[in-house]
C-alpha cells in the first residue's frame, strides 16, 4: 500500500508538471526584420511564420528565470488530483523516449528557379534548431514540447521548426590581432544542383544526427578573407548539441585564437582556445562546445561517475573513452579475429559484445565503432540482456564502405538505462543469418567517399549484396528508388554463391511536373528508423512534394527475414494540399534501368493472368509499348517483367527480374473513389527493348483538388528465372522454379498464396500481410490460410520483453517454434513507448501446408 501511495504521488506530480508546462509563456518573440523579409523559412502562404510572432514555450521562459508560483496553479493541482484519482488504478505512464530527427526544411535537391533558402534543421524530443547555410546569422534554437513517441513525432513533419526563437551562432578566429567571423560555408556560396553535398551526412537515426559543414568562410569586418581549411562538425543527441570547429592544413600566422559558442533562449555556451602558428600541412586544431539542455536525464562524465566497459564475448576488452567531439562514451572495435574458411562467406556467425554499466544516475549514451565489420553490406545490431535474450532497447545503425581513410565501418549508437549496480548487456551484430534464416536489415548508409552526401537508405536480406536502395534526399539522382537486386542467386548450377546480384535499376515514388516546376522534389523530409531488423524492418518517411508543399506524403518501407526471394513492402500516401493541374504524373515507377532487356510483360489480378505480351527487341526509346491500361478484376493486381535479364553489361552479375504487386490501390479524387490501378509501359531502351512501368492516377487524370488522397500498398519482388540460378535452402520455391521456369506463375504464386486469410481468437487482426495482431489475452490462437516464404507475424501489446512462446498446432499437439542457431536468435523485440508495451516479431515457415494453426502465449496479462 505504501508503494502504491508513493507511485500515486509521483504520478500526481508528473501530471501537474505536464499541465503547467503546457501553459503559454506570457512573453512573445518578434521576428527581426531580416527574417520577415527573407525567404528562408516562410515559403508558402499557410506557414504560421507569416504572422511574425512566435509564442515561446514555458521551458524557454525557465531558461531565463526561475518560474515563480502563480495563483492559478492551485486549481490546476485540484484538477490534476481529480484526474489522477479517476485514472490511477489503470494508467501507467509511458517510458520517456529519446529521439532526434534531421532534415532540409526546403529540400536538398531543387529546381533551378526555386529561390528558397537552404535551411538545415534538427529536432529532438526536447529542442530544435534551424540554420540557413548561406547566412549563419539566420540561426534559431529553442525548446519544443514533444510529448509524443518517436513514431508519432515523425508524423508532425516540420511544424515544430516554426515555433523557434532567434539565437546567435558564434564562429570566430582571431589571427595575429585581426578578428574573422564565419557566417557561411561552401554550400551557402554555391548554386549548382548538388551544392549541398558539401554539408555531409555522417550518421543519422533515432539517437544521433552527425553532419559536417565544409569550407567555412571567415571574413573580417574590413572584408578581408582568411585563407584556411576549416569545417564545423555537428553532433545532436536528444539532450545536447555539440559543435566542433576544426582547422586543418597550412595556415600562415603567429598566433590564432578560436572562439565557438551559442547564445539562445535555451542557454549560453562559449569555448575559446589558442595556438601558436604557423599551422603546417597535416596538422589540425580543434575547439568543441557542447550545449547541454536543462534537466537532462542522460549521464555525462561531469554529472556522475558512470563506469562503462565493453568487451568482445570470449575475447579482449575494448578501450572505452568519453569522446567530447561526439558527446558520448565510445568503444572502438578494430580488426576483430573471426573464423575463416569456405563457410565464413555465408556469414552465419555474429560479432558479440558484452557491455557493463555501473554507477550511472542517468541514462548512458554509447557508441560502438566497429571497423571493419564482418560484412558491411548487411548488418543488424540486436541489443540483448546478459543471457542473450533480445530486450527491445533500440540501437541506431549507420555505416559506410565508401570512405577510404576509415575503411568499412559500422557506427551503432544507443542509450542505456541508469544503473547503480553493475548491469550487463549483450550486443549481437547479425550478418548473413539470424538463426536459420537470412536476416533483414535497413540502414542509413553514409555516402561520404562516393558522392552526394545526403540521406541514403540501404536494405539487405542476408549480407551478400543490397536488396534495394532509396536516395531519400535525391543527392545523387533525381528519383527515390535506385539499386534493386535479388537474393541467393548465381549464374547456373556451377555459378559463384554469396555475392552481389542484379535485378534492374531505378524507380520513383510520386512524380509531378508542370511549367513552373520541372519536378516536384521532396522537402521537409523526416525519417524515423523504428526497426532496423532482423526479422522485419520498419522505417517511416514524412514530408512534402513541391516547393510550395502542394502534396503531403507518408511512406513506410519494410523488408523481411526469409530464404527464398526479396520482398520490399511500401505503403505510400499522397494528400493534396492545393489544387493542381500538372503536365506529367506517375504515382510509382519502376525503371530507368540500363543494360537490361524485357522479353515479356505479364499483368493480372487476384484470379490469375489478364494478359501476356511478347516484347519486340526494337521498340524505340520513349515509345509507349503498353498504353494506359486499367487493371480489371479484384486486388491484388500485379505486373511482371517476366524473364528480364542483363544485356550488354561489361561485367554482368547473376541477375533476375522484377515484379510489382499492388495489394491495395485507393484514390479519392474529385469526390470519387477508385480501387483499380492504371498502368503504362514506355520503352527506356531499344535493341534490346527495356521497359519501364508507371503506375498512374485513374483515367490518366492530371487535375487534382485540395483534399484529394491516394494510398498504395505495394510489394516489389525480385525473382530468378530458373531453378539452377537459385541456391537457397527453400525446397518449395526450388520445386516451383523447376516446374515453371521464367513464368508469370512465380509472381502469381506470391500474389495468391500471400493474400492471407487469418482468423484470430484472443486478439485483434490489424493487418493481413505482413501479419500484425493486437494481443488482448494471454493466449492468442490463429488460423492462417496460405503463405509462401518466411511470413512475418508481429504481436503487439506485449507487457514484457520476455515470457512468451509461439507454438504451431500439428496433429492436435503444440510444437514450439524454434529457429535458433546460437540461442534465442530467431525473434525480434521492439519497444513501443506510445503504449509502454513491446512488439514481438517472428517469421513463420508457411510453405509446407495450405492451412496452419498457431498459438501465442504470454505469462502476464497484456496491457490494454
Amino acid at each position: 500500500m505504501l508503494l502504491l501511495m508513493i507511485a500515486c504521488l509521483c504520478l500526481f506530480e508528473l501530471l501537474v508538471r505536464h499541465l503547467e508546462g503546457s501553459l503559454p509563456c506570457p512573453r512573445t518573440v518578434c521576428l527581426p526584420v531580416r527574417f520577415r523579409r527573407s525567404i528562408p523559412v516562410v515559403m508558402h502562404e499557410n506557414l504560421v511564420l507569416r504572422k511574425a510572432v512566435l509564442v515561446d514555450s514555458m521551458r524557454s521562459c525557465r531558461s531565463d528565470e526561475r518560474r515563480r508560483p502563480r495563483m492559478h496553479d492551485a486549481p490546476l493541482r485540484w484538477i490534476a488530483l481529480f484526474v489522477l484519482g479517476c485514472f490511477v488504478s489503470t494508467w501507467t505512464p509511458a517510458i520517456a523516449e529519446e529521439f532526434t530527427f534531421s532534415c532540409w526544411f526546403n529540400g536538398w535537391r531543387k529546381n533551378a528557379n526555386d529561390p528558397s533558402a537552404d535551411v538545415f534543421a534538427i529536432e529532438t524530443n526536447r529542442y530544435a534548431m534551424i540554420l540557413d547555410v548561406a547566412d549563419f546569422d539566420r540561426f534559431r534554437l529553442g525548446w519544443i514540447e514533444n510529448s509524443v513517441s518517436y513514431e508519432q513525432a515523425v508524423q508532425h513533419k516540420t511544424e515544430k521548426f516554426l515555433q523557434l526563437p532567434d539565437a546567435e551562432l558564434l564562429i570566430e578566429m582571431e589571427v595575429d590581432g585581426v578578428q574573422y567571423v564565419a557566417r557561411t560555408c561552401e554550400a551557402g556560396l554555391q548554386s549548382g544542383v548538388k551544392h549541398l553535398s558539401s554539408v555531409r551526412l555522417w550518421e543519422s537515426g533515432r539517437f544521433v544526427q552527425h553532419y559536417d559543414f565544409l569550407d567555412l568562410h571567415f571574413r573580417s569586418e574590413a572584408g578581408r578573407i582568411l585563407k584556411c581549411d576549416a569545417r564545423m562538425d555537428l553532433v545532436a543527441w536528444p539532450d545536447s548539441l555539440t559543435l566542433n570547429l576544426i582547422v586543418s592544413g597550412a595556415m600562415d600566422c603567429n598566433r590564432c585564437e578560436m572562439r565557438l559558442g551559442v547564445d539562445s533562449r535555451v542557454g549560453k555556451w562559449q569555448e575559446t582556445t589558442a595556438f601558436e602558428g604557423p599551422l603546417r600541412d597535416g596538422q589540425e586544431k580543434q575547439l568543441s562546445v557542447t550545449c547541454c539542455m536543462q534537466d537532462s536525464p542522460i549521464s555525462r562524465p561531469n554529472a556522475d561517475s558512470a563506469e562503462v566497459s565493453v568487451s568482445v564475448v570470449g575475447g579482449k576488452a575494448l578501450p572505452v573513452r568519453f569522446d567530447r567531439l561526439k558527446n558520448c562514451y565510445v568503444a572502438t572495435a578494430e580488426d576483430l579475429r573471426r573464423r575463416r574458411g569456405p563457410a565464413s562467406r555465408e556469414l552465419r556467425e555474429y560479432d558479440e559484445f558484452e557491455i557493463t554499466v555501473a554507477g550511472a544516475d542517468g541514462s548512458v549514451p554509447l557508441l560502438i565503432d566497429l571497423r571493419p565489420p564482418a560484412s558491411v553490406v548487411g548488418v543488424c545490431p540486436v541489443l540483448c540482456d546478459e543471457a542473450g535474450r533480445p530486450n527491445g532497447l533500440p540501437v541506431q545503425l549507420s555505416k559506410n564502405w565508401h570512405y577510404a581513410p576509415m575503411g568499412s565501418y559500422v557506427m551503432t549508437y544507443t542509450i542505456l538505462p541508469p544503473a547503480d549496480e553493475p548491469t550487463t548487456y549483450r550486443l549481437k551484430m547479425v550478418y548473413g543469418f539470424y538463426g536459420t534464416l537470412p536476416a533483414a536489415s535497413h540502414a542509413q548508409l553514409c555516402l561520404i567517399g562516393y558522392g552526394g552526401n545526403g540521406r541514403w537508405d540501404q536494405l539487405a536480406i542476408g549480407s551478400w549484396g543490397e536488396t534495394i536502395c532509396f536516395d531519400m534526399d535525391m543527392s545523387l539522382v533525381n528519383v527515390a528508388v535506385t539499386d534493386i537486386r535479388t537474393l541467393m542467386m548465381r549464374d547456373g548450377e556451377k555459378g559463384k554463391k554469396w555475392g552481389w546480384t542484379n535485378a534492374g535499376w531505378g524507380g520513383d515514388w510520386l512524380n509531378l511536373s508542370d511549367t513552373r516546376q520541372a519536378k516536384y522534389f521532396p522537402n521537409g523530409l523526416k525519417t524515423a528508423y523504428l526497426s532496423h531488423g532482423p526479422c522485419l524492418t520498419d522505417v517511416r518517411h514524412e514530408g512534402y512534394y513541391g516547393q510550395d508543399r502542394e502534396v503531403e506524403f507518408t511512406a513506410r518501407v519494410q523488408t523481411l527475414r526469409t530464404d527464398d526471394y526479396c520482398r520490399t513492402f511500401m505503403n505510400l500516401v499522397y494528400e493534396f494540399e492545393r489544387d493542381l493541374d500538372v503536365e506529367k504524373v506517375w504515382l510509382f515507377k519502376l525503371g530507368r534501368t540500363f543494360t537490361y532487356q524485357t522479353p515479356r510483360l505479364d499483368y493480372g489480378n487476384a484470379e490469375g493472368i489478364i494478359r501476356s505480351l511478347d516484347v519486340p527487341v526494337d521498340v524505340p526509346k520513349g515509345e509507349l509499348f503498353l498504353k494506359s491500361t486499367e487493371l480489371t478484376g479484384d486486388a491484388p493486381h500485379w505486373v511482371s517483367f517476366t524473364g528480364a535479364s542483363e544485356a550488354g553489361a561489361k561485367r554482368s552479375k547473376p541477375n533476375g527480374y522484377r515484379s510489382l504487386i499492388v495489394r491495395r490501390y485507393h484514390a479519392e479524387i474529385n469526390g470519387r473513389d477508385y480501387e483499380k490501378p492504371t498502368i503504362r509501359c514506355p520503352s527506356y531502351g531499344s535493341e534490346p527493348t527495356n521497359l519501364d512501368l508507371e503506375l498512374l492516377p485513374p483515367g490518366g487524370m492530371r487535375r487534382f483538388r485540395k483534399g484529394d488522397r491516394i494510398e498504395l500498398d505495394l510489394e516489389l519482388i525480385t525473382l530468378p528465372r530458373v531453378a539452377d540460378d537459385y541456391y537457397g535452402p527453400n525446397e518449395s520455391f526450388r520445386d516451383h522454379l523447376e516446374a515453371s521456369p521464367s513464368s508469370w506463375k512465380t509472381t502469381y504464386r506470391e500474389v495468391n498464396r500471400n493474400d492471407l486469410r487469418v482468423t484470430v481468437d484472443g486478439g485483434r487482426l490489424r493487418q493481413r500481410y505482413p501479419v500484425v495482431v493486437d494481443v488482448e489475452q494471454s493466449t492468442v490462437s490463429m488460423e492462417i490460410n496460405g503463405g509462401v516464404g518466411a511470413v512475418p507475424i508481429q504481436f503487439r501489446g506485449i507487457p514484457n520483453s520476455e515470457g512468451f512462446e509461439l507454438h504451431e498446432v500439428v496433429d492436435g499437439r503444440r510444437v514450439t517454434l524454434d529457429q535458433s542457431v546460437h540461442g534465442m536468435d530467431f525473434w525480434q523485440v521492439d519497444f513501443d513507448s506510445a503504449t509502454n508495451t513491446y512488439r514481438v516479431t517472428f517469421n513463420l515457415p508457411l510453405d509446407r501446408t495450405a492451412t496452419s494453426r498457431w498459438v501465442f502465449e504470454t505469462r502476464a496479462t497484456p496491457s490494454q
